[in-house]
């Protein structure tokens, strides 16, 4: 199985740019759809990953994580308003973006005719996220899902993954494990199964009703994370404060040195 190269057949509209050593593709959510679901009917494997403000922080500090968003097959696109701040900022000209996890996932769902597999959560979370799915996307079919233990996973776990994947005969595969587990797991999989594999974070969390999205008027103003921070502070505190410093100082460097 031969991951899908990044390619302009697949993402016509999308431009590149880099943030750091990562390389991500500045796209809109009908962009995004369009190529995951074109690459979806070509029946080849290729990751997704949407990387936000943490994520690329993290990508700075850590060679192996900035390994495994460069895999073969990968596809980088920018998730959160920060991102796209940047992109603004060093190219002099607006975004396409961002692409946030949950609007793709659902823009995604309301495409007729795509088979999905659910990989991340909990068993309760899986069940009412699949229950959301029957009752407001009724065109999409959910094949499978597995809800797999908050660990590592190793090798028996990512063939496991695998065979449950291929047996289902899923196209798109949304991967709900957290950063940076889920990209790692988007990594390794990529190769191995006919399926497009999207990390999505806690998209899973948030259309089940599990947990509270942040307002939607909070989406394009940078704030989002505040939202999250408040709802969850003993979590996600450490994140945000390291994350998102280490996030502007990277984009300072970067930007001057332009």
């Amino acid at each position: 199985m031969r991951p899908v190269p990044l390619s302009p057949a697949h993402w016509p509209q999308a431009r590149p740019f880099r943030f750091g050593d990562v390389e991500l593709l500045d796209t809109d959510l009908d962009g995004a759809v369009r190529s995951l679901v074109d690459v979806a009917s070509s029946g080849t494997g290729q990751g997704v990953h949407l990387c936000n403000a943490y994520t690329l922080s993290l990508a700075g500090r850590d060679e192996c994580y900035r390994a495994t968003l460069a895999h073969p097959g990968a596809v980088n696109l920018p998730d959160g308003t920060p991102v796209s701040w940047f992109y603004r900022l060093a190219h002099g000209g607006p975004a396409h973006g961002p692409v946030r996890g949950p609007s793709l996932m659902t823009a995604v769902l309301r495409q007729p005719g795509r088979r999905h597999f659910l990989l991340g959560g909990t068993p309760e979370v899986l069940a009412a996220l699949e229950r959301e799915i029957a009752d407001g996307y009724p065109q999409a079919k959910v094949v499978g899902s597995l809800a797999p233990p908050f660990q590592d996973p190793d090798r028996r776990d990512i063939e496991a993954f695998a065979d449950a994947i291929r047996v289902s005969g899923a196209e798109i595969v949304w991967v709900g494990l957290g950063t940076p587990r889920q990209d790692q797991v988007i990594a390794a999989l990529t190769p191995e199964v006919s399926a497009v594999l999207v990390g999505v974070g806690a998209a899973f969390d948030f259309l089940s009703g599990h947990k509270p999205e942040a307002p939607a008027v909070l989406h394009k103003t940078g704030l989002e994370w505040v939202y999250r921070l408040l709802s969850e502070p003993r979590r996600l505190w450490r994140r945000y404060l390291f994350g998102n410093s280490m996030f502007v100082l990277q984009a300072f460097r970067q930007l001057r040195g332009r």
